[in-house]
């Protein structure tokens, strides 16, 4: 799997997540630690579908793919 380097990942983002949710960077603190994301999707859980919440980095399994 290819690393990715979070402080480098800009706002408008869509990130892929370990638990299969897809989420838009909102911010980036640029710490290399946590992102501010808003759920575009989520299978688990869709009542998260539009809820914004810090991302830590080691949940995030890649970029998402474009919609």
């Amino acid at each position: 799997s290819e690393l990715l380097n979070v402080r480098l990942l800009a706002e408008g983002t869509r990130i892929a997540l370990a638990d299969g949710a897809v989420a838009e960077i909102v911010s980036n603190p640029k710490d290399g630690v946590w992102v501010f994301a808003r759920y575009l999707a989520s299978p688990a859980d869709p009542a998260r579908i539009g809820s914004e919440e810090m991302i830590f980095a080691q949940d995030i399994a890649g970029l998402a793919l474009p919609p």
